[in-house]
């Protein structure tokens, strides 16, 4: 009996002195990670909203083509889509293609063709200044009249896309017109809006 309880009291001795000696390590290296200093943290970036709009309309009226004045008739297609913090500053972003549009020369009478898309994006200041204003970039197709040889594609901006914001930076239309031979309004049929709205979003 004696030796058993001998025994028992080494096994505890040993377990108290393993305990301690655990103690011993874990208490000084909570102490040392309570007392490091806070890392500042990076700011949750602000709250984006989200909206988008888009709308077909119907152009018609004289443009300045590149080497004669073209009476065009056809149709733009435009999707914008704004990006804006809690200010009201942001991005939109205006995505232009045209549908089936051509034109014939006022002096030659030759059809020309116009084609293409175009992306535009516009850094948007707060309270912004409303309407944005973009000019996409086209193709003009020239006729191939003979003799003369077959000339390429001409780049063209015929067209002015206003896009309308409002105070938040949403978008509260979509307008476009033809630029006349004297850079002013060539005409269009008055910003007809076939297209559909997109609710505000939060991203």
């Amino acid at each position: 009996m004696r030796g058993h309880a001998i025994r028992a009291a080494r096994t505890f001795t040993v377990k108290l002195s393993l305990l301690l000696a655990v103690l011993g390590l874990a208490v000084p290296s909570a102490v040392a990670a309570a007392a490091q200093p806070a890392r500042a943290g990076h700011a949750a970036p602000a709250a984006l909203g989200v909206d988008w709009r888009s709308a077909t309309i119907a152009l018609s009226g004289p443009i300045a083509g590149a080497s004669e004045q073209i009476n065009l008739t056809g149709t733009i297609h435009v999707t914008v889509v704004t990006r804006t913090g809690a200010d009201g500053g942001g991005t939109a972003q205006v995505i232009s293609s045209l549908g089936n549009t051509r034109g014939v020369g006022a002096v030659t009478g030759a059809t020309y063709r116009f084609v293409g898309a175009d992306v535009d994006r516009v850094t948007v200041p707060p309270n912004p200044i409303t309407p944005l204003t973009v000019l996409p970039t086209f193709l003009q197709i020239n006729p191939v009249l003979p003799p003369n040889p077959i000339v390429p594609p001409n780049p063209i901006a015929p067209v002015r896309v206003l896009v309308s914001l409002t105070a938040t930076g949403g978008i509260a239309g979509i307008d476009a017109s033809l630029i006349g031979p004297g850079g002013g309004d060539g005409g269009t049929d008055g910003g007809t809006d076939l297209g559909t709205d997109g609710p505000v979003e939060s991203a």
